[in-house]
């Protein structure tokens, strides 16, 4: 799957640097590469997407947090499952179950998907990436509420545009606040589809006469 980005015909397009992979130097194995916060039923879907940048041998060293409403770091919420990812992989931890239905009912599943309430946030809500039991990414300020700050990605999202990891740095994220706003949720997945996701196909037209046909014969029996 090819690097993160969300772009839209009627909004300015938010892409990801084109590449994050390793360099001799950086520290970076698994990167906050989005966060979402929709303008579905219920402000869905919610999600922290991360990426791989070099191979991940246990996943289970790693794990998701949200600072909710500015009041500080809640610690690691979500610890991943014992697994292994490849460098370019696309993890999405989704907030609730209409979010998780949302990518597990639109997209081909060429990406690991987990449903936990570390990513239930709004998007005024700081995330941070553990390692170890340690902070390894922040995206926002845990100890400030996100509302009308520069990283404030409410009915929108944020993507990551730079490699520096660690502390919070808007230089590495572009953050769209109101970006989902008053979309359906076909266009919501149009801009998933552009960032990278696979849309799941709608059935061909030879596939819909089959159906029609066995429909047919059931009603003749």
């Amino acid at each position: 799957m090819n690097p993160i980005s969300f772009k839209s015909s009627a909004r300015p397009s938010l892409v990801l640097a084109g590449s994050l992979l390793l360099t001799a130097s950086s520290q970076a194995v698994l990167v906050i590469a989005g966060v979402t916060d929709g303008d579905l039923s219920g402000g869905n879907p919610k999600s922290i997407i991360l990426q791989a940048q070099a191979p991940i041998v246990d996943l289970s060293l790693w794990g998701v947090g949200s600072a909710n409403n500015g009041g500080g770091s809640n610690g690691q919420e979500f610890t991943f499952p014992a697994g292994s990812a490849s460098a370019g992989d696309v993890i999405v931890v989704a907030g609730n179950l209409e979010s998780f239905n949302f990518f597990a009912n639109n997209f081909v599943q060429n990406f690991a998907l987990f449903l936990d309430v570390a990513a239930s946030i709004n998007g005024d809500d700081a995330i941070e990436l553990f390692n170890n039991g340690s902070v390894f990414d922040v995206y926002g300020d845990i100890d400030v509420l996100g509302d009308g700050e520069s990283w404030d990605y409410t009915d929108g999202f944020a993507t990551r545009t730079g490699i520096g990891v660690g502390a919070f740095d808007q230089a590495n994220y572009s953050s769209n606040v109101g970006a989902f706003d008053t979309l359906s949720e076909a266009q919501h997945v149009a801009i998933f589809e552009a960032a990278g996701f696979t849309v799941v196909p709608e059935p061909g037209s030879t596939a819909l006469l089959m159906i029609g046909l066995a429909g047919l014969l059931r009603r003749r029996r």
